[in-house]
């Protein structure tokens, strides 16, 4: 492609930066010269290169951001698993606590989570459950239940058919899990039977909702391990962890007592949680 300067311009050494000619010339001749530069050959193969880079720059990110993604659903569900497994394990001691509270041969299961959460046997208030949790993995309030031939509640479960991704080192009490694919089969109960307080997959669940059809303890007939268990330090910080949690939880629901001002409250709630955490790491 031939270049022409409007007005026409001497010809100039292009070495010389058009020292030759004029100076109301020499800008002009300059200006032509950049013009044919930008439209060079040369010119296209860099701007060819920069895309090229841009491309590739591009497509790294996107693949670091896809990888962040995918580490970033992993440890979501991992820190919903462990929740799960805190969650699912306060019902299982709230349904044994409910039932050792029970006057001697009058032994019962709770029929709802309300009587859990202030127990309608005592005239004062007397809670087993601090509060109703949501379920983990699904984020409802509605769970999976283990009913007794009585009606009452010795167990929950998570409604989730997702695959779960934890397979080993459960909790003491809770190793079966480690033979269910799905948090449905998850199953949180309170054995009745020798009043043993296991956790269990539940015989013949399948992880479907017959599970709240197996109650009575048939899903937790063994008597619990005398063996003891080795130290795993895994293990006891996913415990430390867990009793942070409920401690966490348990002051969030004293606060109302200090806000109010009542400090006769405020410390015996305290108190009370304070106790708790001692007996949930020493437990």
């Amino acid at each position: 492609m031939t270049w022409l300067c409007n007005p026409p311009v001497p010809r100039a050494s292009s070495f010389d930066g058009g020292a030759d000619l004029p100076p109301c010339q020499r800008e002009e001749w300059r200006d032509c010269r950049a013009a044919a530069n930008r439209h060079s050959p040369a010119a296209h193969r860099q701007t060819g290169f920069t895309l090229l880079g841009i491309l590739f720059l591009v497509a790294g990110l996107g693949a670091a951001m896809a990888a962040l993604g995918t580490v970033w659903h992993t440890a979501v569900k991992r820190e919903k698993e462990r929740e799960l497994l805190f969650v699912g394990d306060q019902y299982r001691r709230a349904i044994e606590s409910f039932w050792q509270a029970s006057p001697k041969g009058q032994e019962r299961l709770p029929k709802n989570f309300d009587e859990l959460l202030k127990d309608p046997r005592f005239p004062d208030t007397r809670r087993h459950l601090r509060r109703a949790y949501r379920d983990p993995i699904t984020g409802q309030v509605a769970w999976g239940l283990v009913k007794a031939p009585d009606g009452g509640i010795a167990g929950v479960y998570s409604l989730s058919e997702a695959e779960s991704m934890k397979v080993a080192n459960f909790p003491p009490g809770y190793e079966s899990f480690e033979t269910v694919p799905s948090y449905r089969q998850w199953v949180f109960q309170f054995s009745v039977q020798g009043t043993s307080s296991e956790g269990g997959a539940g015989t013949g669940q399948g992880g479907t909702q017959g599970a709240a059809n197996n109650a009575g303890g048939t899903a937790d007939t063994q008597q619990p391990s005398t063996q003891k268990v080795p130290y795993d330090p895994m293990a006891w910080l996913d415990k430390v962890y867990q009793c942070e949690m409920v401690k966490q939880a348990a002051y969030q629901a004293c606060l109302p007592y200090h806000s109010s001002g009542n400090q006769t409250a405020w410390k015996s709630c305290t108190a009370e949680v304070s106790s708790n955490y001692a007996a949930c790491i020493n437990g």
